[in-house]
């Protein structure tokens, strides 16, 4: 695993001797060193900073004017060149939000054609699909998945392993660090490794901070589940069900303890059109969408 981030200081032979000490990846882009990954959120806590993401809602950032060379740089952290020119390697991709299909297709062919220099077979998998692959077997890929992730919410629902619906909310876990960050007035970084460490929904909030994250993943949940309620609703030619489907939850958003009791309580309270047998959370959620596309580069 490797997290979607990096922060820069001024490039200088003491700052190298430093990184390479702690045994810390780094890349210099210009007159900077940016630090990659788990070891930028050191440098930011200390710093009182924040780190730099080169994604934004589940695509390459267009306002980071190092978004490209950094995330070419952090993907290298975890694929190696291929062993074997050709062969296949599978890499998630979100739904498109509306509006924002251009940007998808920039997103991906950015990253296919990295992946490709590295002597891969490139091929994308949608990351809803990728969790009905890795979580839904038992169920013949048929129910929800849902990949909660810190740029965005990604939705399919799959009929017999056919995606049959696909979309994507423009909020995620990064939007309750925001949000959290602003009214307890603390970091955003402090505040993501509170939530992702210490957050647990079966416990009354002891502080203003877990007070604030209850109700901020309370509103994302709600938010989730009203766009899919309408959209679904929406869709003409819906398959008809006979028996109530699956939905299962991934996706680091997903993590806190708890969550699945969570989003039980807020889908009960709302006019959701289809019937729900079980709502579980993945085994992994950090490794769901991988598992899949593990399994789709597979077959």
């Amino acid at each position: 695993t490797q997290l979607n981030g990096f922060f820069t200081i001024p490039d200088s032979i003491f700052a190298v001797e430093m990184l390479k000490k702690g045994d810390m990846k780094y890349v210099t882009i210009d007159k900077y060193l940016a630090i990659l990954g788990v070891s930028a959120i050191d440098f930011a806590n200390t710093f009182n900073a924040e780190i730099r993401r080169p994604m934004k809602s589940g695509l390459i950032k267009s306002t980071e004017k190092h978004a490209i060379p950094a995330i070419k740089e952090l993907i290298k952290t975890i694929v190696p060149r291929a062993k074997n020119l050709g062969e296949t390697i599978c890499f998630s991709v979100p739904s498109p939000t509306m509006g924002s299909e251009s940007d998808l297709i920039f997103h991906e062919t950015i990253l296919k054609k990295f992946l490709t220099s590295l002597g891969y077979n490139a091929k994308s998998i949608n990351e809803g699909m990728a969790i009905i692959l890795s979580e839904l077997k038992e169920y013949n890929y048929t129910g929800i998945g849902i990949s909660m992730g810190a740029g965005m919410c990604n939705v399919c629902f799959s009929f017999l392993s056919v995606p049959v619906l696909l979309f994507s909310i423009n909020k995620g876990g990064d939007d309750i660090d925001v949000s959290v960050s602003r009214v307890v007035n603390e970091t955003e970084n402090r505040i993501r490794v509170i939530k992702e460490g210490a957050l647990d929904f079966t416990k009354t909030p002891k502080s203003n901070l877990e007070n604030a994250l209850h109700i901020y993943y309370e509103d994302l949940i709600l938010n989730l589940v009203n766009n899919m309620t309408a959209i679904i609703s929406q869709t003409e030619h819906f398959p008809l069900l006979k028996n109530a489907i699956p939905i299962v939850l991934a996706g680091g958003t997903a993590k806190p303890k708890g969550m699945k009791e969570l989003f039980e309580k807020i889908l009960k309270n709302s006019n959701f059109p289809l019937d729900i047998s079980e709502i579980t959370v993945a085994s992994d959620p950090l490794l769901s969408t991988a598992k899949g596309a593990y399994i789709s580069a597979n077959s």
